[in-house]
């Protein structure tokens, strides 16, 4: 070993990196635990509020009878028949040819202990038209009889509900009820209607107003012919999500406004729907999360992505400054160092609990850097050495915050800093006799030392 003496503080070197990713995947492993615990606390405050929402409908549902003669074959030799009548029992789904809905939507901040969850209020008013075109006998002569047909509708989550939803039909109120045995099941709710209306032809014009509440996201399902939904709220960071995306949006520090309009041409949500398949796919829908824009825990396992790479850079500046500067810089050194870097995520994760994420990354890189400033003015003899050290510190920590906040030109910013780190390394060290400091006892412009073989 004392014959190649870079070559094992290489090896030591390396063997103590090895040794800090297991501190590293331990802090990994308490971020995990309290993504776990924030998502169990919403789940929590969504089972006592109410749960994420969709809403679906409204659609005519028109049951119906078709009775028809049916003839039987009794005996094949003998060539003899009979005739039978035959009822058979249906549901006509009618979709609305028009849905427009106004939504607006207020949010508030619960807790579950430390963990914020985003609630809210909505108010919903839509207005639509059906068309009733009456029902095609399924068999040859068949008779249709109309029974009790019903406008449903549903959300997700019925304990949401602040009240009694008001629906109307040609301006009379109708009284809303549970849904009929073997509706489907996006529509528990449901109103009758008086069968006379049902005339081949007739259009049926309704509004449908509710006053809803949810958790974190809320859901539109496009069944009508022409689907129109406009949603305003001052919330000021909406996430779009889902089949649709708006085709107006206005989003300000103040709230947003976001439009859909959807054509049943360009969705499959009315097939969907009318599949009681049991592996059916999901109906088409659109929806609005409200999202943290500042997810501390997401944001915080992506800067653990990159301990590794701060051990790495740190050790090798040292390393190379070893070399350049004539430093001697234990192993045990080394590994005081790294772990003050491996503490930094740890408290990173703990203030950004209670403060502000740039506060906690503030403060929390703001202490490592001093911590290290002042052990490394001792390691190294002097307060020029140390600061010097702690301004490449400074400037590692502030690409890495770059990273966390701008994720599209994360690739970029650490491409740009790994080359930036290797080209200061071939410039620190170019004029290094490597042969000399591998221990070889050659120069390498010993002209007796052949670059080739013969």
């Amino acid at each position: 070993m004392n014959r190649f003496p870079l070559l094992s503080k290489t090896a030591i070197i390396g063997f103590l990196m090895v040794l800090l990713l297991i501190p590293l995947s331990m802090v990994r492993e308490v971020i995990a635990e309290r993504t776990q615990n924030r998502e169990q606390a919403t789940h929590e405050v969504a089972r006592a509020h109410a749960g994420e929402q969709t809403l679906t409908g409204p659609v005519l549902q028109v049951p119906y009878t078709e009775t028809y003669i049916r003839t039987v074959i009794v005996d094949v030799a003998r060539n003899t028949q009979r005739e039978e009548t035959v009822k058979e029992s249906h549901v006509a789904t009618v979709f609305p040819t028009t849905l427009d809905t106004r939504s607006r939507l207020t949010t508030e901040t619960r807790w579950r202990g430390i963990f914020p969850v985003t609630v809210y209020n909505s108010r919903h008013d839509s207005a639509g038209r059906f068309v009733w075109k009456g029902v095609t006998p399924r068999e040859k002569g068949g008779q249709i009889t109309l029974g009790q047909p019903w406008l449903s509708f549903g959300v997700s989550d019925l304990r949401g509900l602040l009240g009694r939803p008001e629906l109307k039909l040609g301006g009379h109120a109708l009284a809303i009820a549970a849904s009929p045995a073997g509706a489907h099941l996006p529509l528990p709710l449901a109103a009758p209607l008086d069968a006379t209306l049902l005339q081949p032809g007739a259009t049926l014009d309704f509004t449908l107003g509710m006053d809803l509440a949810g958790t974190e996201r809320i859901g539109f399902v496009p069944l009508a012919d022409d689907n129109k939904v406009t949603l305003t709220s001052p919330w000021p960071h909406p996430s779009f999500d889902g089949d649709f995306l708006p085709r107006s949006r206005a989003v300000t520090a103040q709230g947003f406004e976001a439009s859909w309009s959807v054509p049943s041409l360009s969705t499959q949500a009315q097939q969907q729907f009318l599949n009681e398949a049991k592996d059916r796919p999901p109906v088409d829908s659109f929806s609005v999360s409200l999202d943290d824009p500042v997810d501390v825990y997401r944001l915080t396992e992506r800067a653990t992505k990159y301990g590794l790479m701060f051990i790495v850079l740190t050790f090798a500046a040292f390393f190379v400054l070893e070399m350049v500067k004539r430093w001697r810089i234990h192993p045990m050194q080394y590994l005081m160092i790294g772990a003050a870097l491996v503490l930094f995520f740890l408290l990173l994760l703990s203030l950004s609990e209670h403060l502000d994420f740039r506060i906690a990354y503030l403060v929390a890189s703001a202490g490592c850097i001093a911590l290290l400033a002042h052990y490394l003015r001792h390691v190294l003899g002097g307060w020029r050495a140390g600061l010097g050290m702690g301004g490449m510190l400074v400037a590692l920590y502030g690409v890495l915050y770059g990273i966390l906040i701008s994720e599209d030109n994360a690739l970029m910013m650490g491409s740009l800093l790994l080359f930036g780190v290797l080209a200061a390394i071939m410039v620190a060290t170019r004029k290094i006799d490597w042969y000399n400091v591998m221990g070889s006892g050659v120069s390498a412009a010993d002209p007796t030392v052949s670059t080739s073989r013969a």
